[in-house]
């Protein structure tokens, strides 16, 4: 069974010759094994900006993003504005929208959507053929950040998990973190009324096991500002206090910056993103921030224009293609450690992870300090 995915940074992901149009359309997908409709309102990169536009060339990552109490999607622009330039796909479940919302339900909406647009990927009828790159992330905010550990919980479709001021659930996102095999990263904002840190996000955040997690308190933040204006999130936050003691724009500000590090390195397969967002929350002002995620040490990365291999895969194995003779292949896992080493890799000589655990690895293949970074997805 083919289940070792090896990504070439800079060749399986679209160039920086950005910014990409926003186009959108809305697709509902059907969960046969629910017997259920999932109505999802998508915004990609574009050949041109609009509703139905063409999805411009490239393979791109999908960012699933779960709504909040009685919001709505258009709340959630800040969102799709920022990532969809940067090369991302943001999609939205338009379900559980009422007053008694199945968090159950809307998790398992959110983590279908994945399976759906990477079935997607593969049907020639779809306007998504051919677009999705093989990496996703599931988000939220509030209501929608605790169903998104429902839905990641268990699940190695996913490749991480990225949350807003998530609300405690039922069933229980708590209880459901410790099941999350995916590195997370969570947002809370220090001046929330409406999800208290200490009632929400800190229990959550204390559940997660996997090795690589952080968590961003945003310094004044507010539940509501996470999104863009909101009349039922607004009316809910007037009820309580502390108020939000920066600007709805201060906040989305800390979100951009530091959640695109986090989703470049870990979706695009960024190596230098991680240890600027590692560096980031721990000299901002702006935010409080922790963090467990390791970075390994030493390693001086070539271009991707300078990639010494082509890679393909056989029998569970990744062959080494090089041009330049001998070269040293490094697997790293998330914490940063070394679980394979090995010096004079010949060309055309096959590498056996079939012993490594699924999840995700840096590989560096290279000669001295010239080293091609590549990401390894293991899914069984």
């Amino acid at each position: 069974m083919r289940y070792l995915t090896l990504l070439i940074l800079g060749a399986s992901f679209p160039a920086s010759a950005q910014p990409f149009a926003i186009g959108s359309r809305s697709i509902t997908f059907f969960d046969a094994s629910r017997n259920r409709n999932i109505a999802t309102n998508l915004y990609y990169p574009g050949v041109t900006a609009g509703s139905n536009a063409e999805v411009a060339n490239g393979a791109f990552p999908l960012l699933v993003v779960g709504h909040g109490f009685v919001m709505s999607t258009d709340a959630y622009a800040n969102l799709w504005n920022h990532f969809v330039p940067l090369g991302y796909i943001v999609a939205l479940p338009t379900t559980e929208s009422g007053f008694a919302p199945s968090h159950g339900n809307f998790g398992q909406d959110i983590a279908f959507i994945v399976t759906a647009m990477q079935a997607a990927n593969n049907e020639a009828s779809s306007p998504f053929f051919g677009h999705m790159a093989p990496t996703s992330a599931l988000m939220g905010h509030s209501m929608g950040g605790g169903s998104s550990f429902l839905g990641a919980a268990g699940n190695t479709a996913i490749t991480t998990v990225v949350n807003f001021a998530a609300a405690e659930t039922n069933p229980s996102a708590v209880a459901a973190c410790a099941q999350v095999l995916v590195p997370t990263l969570m947002f809370a904002g220090s001046n929330d009324c409406v999800t208290p840190i200490a009632q929400h996000t800190a229990p959550m955040y204390a559940a997660l096991t996997m090795p690589c997690r952080a968590f961003v308190n945003i310094t004044g933040g507010g539940h509501c500002y996470f999104a863009e204006s909101d009349f039922n999130c607004s009316f809910g936050e007037l009820t309580c206090s502390p108020a939000p003691a920066i600007s709805r724009a201060q906040q989305h500000d800390v979100i951009n910056d530091f959640a695109t590090l986090w989703l470049d390195h870990f979706l695009k397969g960024d190596q230098g993103a991680l240890a600027s967002f590692v560096d980031s929350i721990a000299l901002s002002t702006r935010a409080v921030s922790t963090t467990t995620c390791e970075l390994p040490t030493g390693l001086s990365v070539a271009e991707p224009e300078s990639s010494f291999l082509s890679p393909s895969i056989v029998d569970d194995r990744f062959q080494v293609n090089s041009a330049n003779g001998p070269v040293h292949v490094q697997v790293f896992d998330l914490r940063g450690r070394t679980v394979m080493s090995l010096p004079g890799v010949g060309p055309g000589q096959f590498i056996d992870a079939r012993s490594l655990p699924q999840g995700t690895y840096l590989v560096l293949v290279g000669t001295g300090a010239e080293r091609m970074a590549e990401r390894m997805i293991i899914a069984r």
